[in-house]
């Protein structure tokens, strides 16, 4: 293999063709990936909104109408692994463009229901199902376009989410005040089908082949899989004469780097952080007994697999789940019974909606802040996020001592800025653990854990409102279980730390 000049930049990437990495168009990648979050999760977290016109229109209990909600918030997480094959198979544009014209036919359908089970079915299941599609992609397909702003531009990418808070509360209290809750419907599968022209900006990457790419394990954790010893000295003929130092090392490949392909690498280095552990050596770094820990699954095998079931099998992973699982049983609570909460303490519906915009307001600060803390090298994400899932319950549990609407957007605007943190650095952490080349599955299994946590959790909020007769119970109870998974989520920074001192010692 021939040796490249030792005066070169360690960090640098010669390739044949031009590769699209942190900018160009991945910029307008981030825009579309925006503008699905500001019309998915506008119309996800302003049910609250629609929720108290459904109990006075269907006249039914709190946690039967609260069903309806549940399955179009749950649906797009269930139908998770579900959209990664569908993104694997087709592309990430066709995807998004297919799931926005069916979340809009849906919500249109919507319009002629006349039970809350028929509700269920088109505006949670239909429309739910459609969106599962962009939602996936557009968190998925903006790490392909980056990789040392890959927080940032996650985190600016769901910006779209407190943005659509803000707008889609409001708009849809004035919608339903002019033309009914139906007629509200009608206007909002309208907007929805916005999504179809979103998923036309996420343009596959160009194929990149015979690429020769300069790896500097040094500058950052991220690095393709390296060749066994065997496989380098057949290739090679000479250890000494065929590997350089680990530091600064050529590897040249046939690389097919495009997001619609099955490997959905994009341009993105696999992550080395679970897969192997590298000393500091030179020309002896690929010795009989080799430093790096074979990767868990070949590529011939993965790629006949739907989903890679080999994530399973890394503990951090696990627990990650467990941790979403917790807080996404309660996540829907303040967007949900917000409004019916506002009533409780004597404040109007209009305030209500404007408590929920509030939370609009600081969600959005607080995707760029995180997103930002996210891409800091000093920055622990896993610290972070434990950090911050301690407080978002914090703020959920100081609710009950709300009695005017000014404390209530207060304690409910904690609740939107740390939860933030979830959204900006859930999909980072996810790369984090399994690597790019497992980021699609991964992704997708934590949607689906997601989705059966948002399924359950609000007609159980429901339910402890309809035995108590007060909220105060309900947000108590999400507070003290996001609290806690903040806590529990902890043992992973603190094994690592441990970990790695122990190695240094």
């Amino acid at each position: 293999m021939e040796k490249e000049d030792d005066s070169e930049d360690s960090s640098s990437t010669k390739t044949t063709a031009k590769t699209v990495v942190d900018g160009g168009w991945g910029w307008m990648v981030v825009f579309g990936a925006f503008m699905i979050n500001v019309i998915t999760d506008g119309c996800s977290y302003s049910f609250g909104v629609l929720f108290t016109h459904l109990v006075d229109y269907f006249q039914a209990n709190r946690s039967s109408t609260a069903w309806v909600g549940s399955v179009f918030n749950a649906a797009p997480l269930l139908f998770g692994p579900f959209a990664s094959i569908i993104a694997k198979r087709f592309g990430f544009r066709i995807a998004t463009i297919a799931g926005g014209l069916i979340a809009a036919i849906g919500i249109f359908a919507s319009v002629f229901a006349n039970s809350l089970g028929l509700l269920s079915f088109t505006y949670g299941f239909i429309a739910g199902f459609g969106i599962s599609l962009p939602y996936l992609a557009s968190s998925v397909v903006v790490m392909m376009y980056f990789e040392k702003r890959r927080s940032l531009a996650t985190g600016l990418a769901e910006c779209g989410a407190g943005i659509g808070t803000l707008i889609f509360a409001p708009l849809l209290q004035y919608f339903i005040t002019e033309y009914g809750w139906r007629g509200s419907l009608l206007v909002l599968s309208a907007i929805v089908s916005n999504i179809v022209l979103c998923g036309a900006l996420f343009r596959p990457q160009p194929i990149l082949k015979n690429s020769r790419i300069e790896i500097s394990i040094q500058q950052d954790l991220e690095a393709v899989s390296l060749p066994t010893c065997e496989e380098r000295t057949e290739e090679c003929g000479n250890v000494e004469d065929g590997i350089q130092t680990i530091q600064n090392q050529c590897v040249e490949k046939e690389l097919f780097l495009n997001p619609e392909s099955r490997s959905l690498l994009g341009g993105s280095l696999i992550s080395l952080s679970d897969k192997a552990k590298i000393k500091e050596q030179n020309r002896g770094a690929c010795e009989e007994e080799n430093d790096l820990e074979e990767t868990e699954s070949k590529s011939s095998n993965s790629s006949c697999r739907i989903v890679d079931t080999s994530i399973f099998r890394n503990w951090r992973f696990v627990v990650f789940l467990i941790a979403n699982f917790i807080l996404y049983f309660w996540y829907d609570v303040p967007y949900v019974f917000t409004v019916d909460r506002a009533l409780e303490i004597g404040e109007s519906k209009s305030e209500g909606a404007l408590v929920v915009s509030s939370i609009g307001i600081v969600h959005t600060i607080g995707n760029v802040v995180f997103g930002f803390l996210g891409d800091c090298k000093r920055v622990n994400r896993s610290i972070l996020y434990s950090v911050s899932m301690w407080l978002t319950g914090l703020g959920l549990a100081l609710v009950p001592l709300s009695r005017n609407s000014v404390s209530f957007a207060i304690f409910d605007a904690i609740y939107g800025f740390f939860v933030a943190a979830s959204e900006a650095l859930s999909c980072v952490i996810v790369a984090d653990i399994l690597g790019m080349s497992k980021l699609t599955d991964g992704y997708g299994i934590l949607m689906f854990l997601q989705g059966i946590a948002n399924l359950v959790g609000p007609p159980f909020a429901g339910w402890l409102y309809d035995v108590s007769g007060s909220y105060n119970n309900t947000f108590f109870a999400a507070g003290g279980s996001i609290v806690f998974l903040g806590i529990f989520y902890a043992v992973i920074p603190i094994h690592s730390r441990f970990t790695n001192r122990k190695i240094v010692e």
